[in-house]
């Protein structure tokens, strides 16, 4: 979905009566790239997203508060809130069929709106900046100076200038496009004719039209053709009658968002999940699978529900996620040395018989010999020829190969113990790696964070600890009463299962290590995904037989929460608590297991 000129228009005719009125506070900033504003009215708390992502920008109305990703305040935000915060929405509008939302706020005691907040949704350029009542700038979330941009500064103190008026080429020259409600079909075939060969009508459609973006002039040709990706020859009879068709198409859409005229939309793929949506009703979506919703910004709020915060949660975690791969690295390198240490020991076995053979011939090899060969001993070895050092003698080289044999023994009785370490903490940071894919906050980073601090796996450090609050002066504490220690990793997961059993879910190794060992008891069900790293579920039995819808609800939460949670069957191993046991020199949520079933799942959450 693209987040055109149609779509603002949509969602700022909702946002109008909604938000008239409204009191702001508070502003937040959900993600370094957007911020959102409460606003208070008719007994409702609604919260309002302006994004600036460049895939992702957008202005919507959430269905929740959202999460935050910034801990501290932008300068931006702080000055958001400064001129913002107890102030009342205006009005919110449209900029027509420009990509331009405009909320004008005005503070306690003053009649017009002194302040507009300004969100221009144009991919990379995306912006939202701040304004006074004479259009001065105050603020911007990407300031930008005329170095960077020609056209225009967006730097505190300078006058607002909109983006470029949106223009085509035509006759060797450019104009400003032209217009939805006043496109001609002579118009297009005129602009048709300048096109390359073989150019589909609805490329000819967005360089003309203002607002026209790629998904709406495909739905004007579609109207229009009957086929989104019609091509029109600009020297055929009927061509000025189809671009005609198609203007009347423009007009027709464009008296429809005239009028209010909005139907929102999602299409539906295969496992009914949302992958695409538009305001309006469109022809070539016919016959696929659809659904209507009752409102613009639930449409918006559904559609690219979590996509920035997954975005912007996976670059906060870019640190993390570089040492884990430097640590992974490392520890690859390693195994590779050691196992080729390994092999290598193979040489052993011909040192020591090298030195049997030189003792046993010892009489016969000259002084200063470079090399001896052995006869055939009748040992299917042959003759075997054995280079020699020239300035010792036999029985010297003989011992100097078998000090290398006994060293290379000695070498042999450690390498096996330090492969197994480097499996177990390559295993570890695997682990670590799939807890980073699966944190959903600022608070599951932080335990990550503090594992591999722990971990002592790259030059990280833990998150800075929350000054402990002193006690009032004269009031003591009471005596033995001891605060608790907040939990390693925090809280697992809960939920209940079809048949009420309690399900624990641990997103984390500390998370998992209290599933297992602290939660789960003897005849408790344990499951994890085979052979990936991933939670560890256990379903609390309670004595109880526990039935297979169970079993396989609580297999699909531990497929989902694994590293292949993106598949479309996982299998999971499952067995009672009592059977699972930790690793030998494994870290916290480290376990072996025996007397497993293995369970195909598909990976979803309850």
């Amino acid at each position: 979905m693209r987040v055109d000129a149609l779509t603002l228009r949509a969602v700022a005719d909702e946002l109008q009566p909604l938000l008239a009125g409204t009191r702001i506070d508070p502003v937040i900033a959900p993600t370094p790239q957007s911020v959102a504003l409460c606003c208070y009215g008719d007994g409702q708390k609604r919260w309002l997203l302006l994004s600036a992502h460049p895939q992702l920008a957008r202005v919507h109305l959430l269905t929740t508060k959202p999460q935050k990703l910034v801990a501290e305040p932008s300068p931006f935000v702080m000055l958001l809130r400064k001129y913002l915060e107890n102030s009342r929405v205006h009005a919110v509008r449209a900029v027509p069929w420009e990509r331009i939302i405009e909320i004008d706020v005005r503070h306690a005691g003053v009649d017009e709106p002194n302040i507009t907040l300004i969100a221009e949704v144009m991919g990379t350029l995306s912006n939202i900046i701040l304004v006074n009542a004479e259009r001065t700038v105050l603020g911007a979330l990407h300031q930008m100076s005329q170095h960077v941009n020609h056209y225009r500064a967006i730097l505190p103190g300078h006058p607002y200038v909109p983006p470029p008026q949106q223009t085509r080429a035509l006759g060797g020259a450019t104009h400003p496009r032209v217009l939805p409600d006043a496109v001609t079909g002579a118009d297009l075939l005129l602009a048709a004719r300048e096109q390359a060969p073989g150019e589909p009508a609805w490329r000819v459609v967005m360089s003309q039209i203002a607002g026209a973006s790629p998904d709406l002039a495909q739905e004007m040709t579609a109207r229009a053709l009957g086929d989104p990706r019609a091509i029109i020859a600009p020297d055929a009879p009927d061509a000025l009658a189809r671009y005609e068709a198609v203007a009347n198409a423009a007009r027709e859409i464009a008296a429809g968002a005239s009028s209010g005229n909005w139907q929102p939309t999602a299409l539906l793929d295969a496992d009914g999940n949302i992958s695409d949506a538009a305001v309006i009703q469109m022809k070539m979506w016919e016959g696929k699978p659809q659904r209507p919703y009752a409102s613009v910004n639930a449409l918006l709020a559904d559609y690219f529900a979590a996509r920035e915060w997954r975005d912007a949660l996976g670059a906060a975690g870019g640190e993390l996620r570089r040492a884990l791969k430097t640590a992974a690295d490392r520890l690859n390198k390693k195994l590779k040395l050691l196992r080729a240490d390994l092999a290598a020991l193979a040489e052993a076995d011909r040192l020591r018989r090298e030195g049997e053979l030189l003792l046993a011939f010892a009489s016969e090899i000259p002084a200063g010999a470079t090399s001896f060969t052995i006869p055939d001993m009748g040992d299917g070895a042959g003759a075997t020829t054995i280079a020699l050092e020239a300035r010792l003698t036999a029985v010297e080289n003989a011992n100097a190969r078998f000090s290398r044999y006994h060293k290379m023994r000695r070498a042999a009785e450690k390498i096996p113990e330090q492969i197994a370490r480097a499996e177990t903490d390559l295993a570890r940071v695997a682990q670590l790696q799939t807890d980073l894919d699966l944190a959903e906050s600022l608070v599951d980073l932080a335990h990550v964070r503090a594992e591999i601090a722990e971990a002592r796996l790259g030059h990280v450090e833990r998150d800075a600890p929350a000054k402990a609050r002193k006690a009032p002066k004269g009031k003591p504490g009471v005596k033995g009463k001891v605060q608790p220690k907040p939990r390693l990793g925090g809280e697992p997961l809960r939920f209940t299962s079809p048949d009420g059993f309690t399900i624990y879910v641990g997103k984390n190794s500390h998370q998992n290590e209290y599933v297992t060992f602290d939660l789960g008891t003897g005849g408790d069900i344990w499951l994890h995904a085979r052979g990936v790293p991933g939670a560890h579920v256990i379903v609390k039995s309670g004595g109880r037989v526990v039935p297979q819808t169970t079993i396989q609800a609580a297999a699909s939460l531990a497929a989902w929460y694994s590293q292949s949670r993106n598949a479309a069957s996982v299998p999971v191993d499952y067995t009672e608590q009592r059977y699972v046991r930790h690793m030998k020199d494994g870290g916290p949520g480290m376990v072996i297991y025996s007397k497993e079933k293995t369970i195909p799942a598909v990976p979803k959450a309850l």
